[in-house]
């Protein structure tokens, strides 16, 4: 069997405190060389998911690099993906070598920033058993910056670092919409899948920033609740809310919670 392999590059500047992109150029192997890529209506769809995940992974980098106070000043990235003869997707390698305008990486932020990723909407959504392999090196110094061919001294799937707000959030932005689906959702994912029908009705782009599951006692980001070990409100709400979300779903009073941040990609 024949694979498909699919190879894309970006690189691009910033601005704001919020490392919004200016100056974004996204270019695909083609051909035995690089050319820019131009997506339209007309496109194959599988280029589009391609690309659509790079973005992806490229919003949560940025973002979460912010919420660091890791503000940069440009970046390159690259993805690598492979796809059997029947369009299965095998592999997917993603790294990106950011410059920074300001901030100093620790090795928890890294992780943080990496696990975070994996949480991006196209992410989620690929087959479970499919692991990405995540790489984010900060250029701190006139170093050489890595590409796939060299190793990154970096975290590939960390376990996710915290972020812990103890003055309490404020909900008065937050829509709460509570839910109790028939039949009732078996699991985790067909919870979000329900959440996510909301979110596309409610919010036009948006990033799922915290979750928890009751059934499993699993929030994400994961350990945001030890800083509120002795506090009502548990690390997944109060991350939420503090980062920005405007949309709450609310499925089977709290056994499932999702909530949301609007975004423009």
């Amino acid at each position: 069997m024949t694979d498909r392999d699919f190879h894309l590059r970006l690189a691009c500047n910033y601005e704001t405190d919020k490392n919004d992109f200016t100056d974004l150029v996204v270019e695909i192997w083609t051909d035995d060389e690089w050319k820019k890529l131009h997506l339209s209506v007309k496109s194959p769809g599988f280029l589009l998911l391609v690309y659509g995940l790079f973005s992806c992974q490229h919003l949560y980098m940025r973002t979460n690099s912010a919420e660091r106070n890791l503000i940069l000043e440009s970046a390159t990235g690259e993805l690598k993906l492979t796809a059997d003869e029947s369009w299965h997707i095998k592999k997917v390698d993603v790294i990106f070598n950011a410059k920074l305008k300001s901030g100093q990486p620790s090795d928890n932020d890294i992780s943080y920033i990496i696990e975070r990723m994996g949480h991006c909407p196209v992410s989620t959504n690929l087959p479970a058993d499919l692991k990405i392999k995540s790489v984010v090196h900060f250029e701190q110094d006139k170093q050489q910056i890595p590409h796939f061919d060299q190793a990154p001294s970096t975290i590939e799937k960390p376990e996710s670092g915290s972020f812990c707000n103890m003055d309490g959030p404020d909900f008065s932005n937050v829509e709460t919409v509570e839910l109790s689906p028939e039949p009732s959702p078996a699991d985790y994912q067909l919870a979000m899948q329900i959440a996510n029908k909301v979110a596309d009705h409610k919010l036009e782009n948006y990033m799922l920033l915290s979750w928890y599951d009751k059934d499993r006692d699993f929030e994400s980001p994961q350990h945001s609740s030890e800083c509120h070990a002795n506090s009502p409100l548990p690390g997944y709400v109060d991350y939420g809310v503090y980062h920005g979300a405007t949309l709450k779903v609310d499925i089977e009073d709290g056994r499932f919670v999702f909530f949301y941040l609007p975004v423009d990609f």
